[in-house]
């Protein structure tokens, strides 16, 4: 009986482990209770394809952030599983977590740079995790974190504004600070929140166009919640769409007409177009946050 238990306990961690191959990041009916019957993510059921581009659509309190939040530990579950990299999020201690998020990159609408710090040195952040110590200037950080901020910075095109304080650069150009901060911890998994909200069309079609390249050169995991269907159409590889804290929308982008491209919003506001018509800034805005 023992040798049988053991046999079917090895094949359900290889049968794991497949799945974890194909799957970076697993959702297992997940539920998030804020209490006051206030439902963060309700029973959301989801696994995102390891190399893939997914975009998280949605109003504002769908659950978009809620559902990052699980993904990088900063939530738990009241109930259900979150699955990250091969590892069970729930039964993961502080310091498994603190590892675990060494492999998880973040992108903040609102940048999160330091402003009277030079470009290179927010860049050079992005290494604190796995530096010991504090670091109180850009020449406390061994040189060769240095040489390879200056590359990422290059990557995104802004090696000439390395000496420049951050807060003196445009929004795109700080969201692509942002983007090279984040690619010094050599992530595996690129979580976006809202990462082009706050800039006009023209950049961040930009900032959206680099994620994507980045993406596919570095065959990265991204998660990304955006308002804007035709942005999340031509960046993602798959759209969930969020409402009230349930997905209510799992489409691949490929192939997708421009009619079928028009039912997303209802699908993830619960307003049909002729609705959004009547409500200039819904017709406006698309999808809002």
């Amino acid at each position: 009986m023992s040798n049988h238990r053991n046999a079917s306990s090895a094949k359900t961690a290889e049968l794991q482990r497949e799945i974890d191959d194909i799957y970076a990041v697993q959702l297992d009916h997940v539920t998030k209770d804020f209490g006051g019957g206030v439902l963060g993510l309700d029973d959301v059921n989801i696994g995102f394809r390891a190399g893939r581009v997914t975009v998280l659509l949605g109003l504002s309190g769908s659950g978009k952030s809620t559902l990052l939040r699980h993904i990088n530990g900063l939530h738990t579950p009241t109930t259900g599983t979150v699955r990250v990299l091969g590892h069970h999020l729930n039964s993961t201690g502080k310091r498994g977590l603190r590892e675990l998020r060494r492999n998880i990159g973040v992108i903040f609408q609102s940048f999160n740079l330091v402003g009277p710090m030079s470009v290179l040195e927010n860049v050079c952040a992005g290494q604190l995790g796995s530096l010991k110590g504090p670091r109180i200037s850009l020449l406390m950080y061994p040189k060769s974190v240095r040489r390879e901020a200056i590359e990422k910075l290059d990557r995104v095109g802004l090696a000439d504004r390395a000496f420049q304080r951050a807060d003196t650069l445009s929004g795109g150009q700080q969201q692509r600070v942002a983007i090279a901060r984040a690619l010094m911890q050599h992530p595996t998994v690129l979580l976006a929140d809202e990462p082009v909200a706050s800039l006009d069309p023209v950049s961040a079609l930009d900032v959206i166009n680099l994620l994507r390249q980045i993406a596919e050169e570095d065959k990265l995991t991204v998660i990304a919640s955006l308002h804007q269907v035709q942005l999340a159409i031509e960046f993602a590889d798959r759209i969930i769409g969020l409402r009230t804290g349930q997905a209510v929308l799992d489409r691949a982008t490929q192939g997708l007409s421009a009619e079928e491209a028009s039912t997303i919003y209802s699908s993830v506001s619960g307003m049909d177009l002729a609705e959004a018509a009547v409500d200039p800034r819904a017709a406006a805005s698309g999808v809002t946050r």
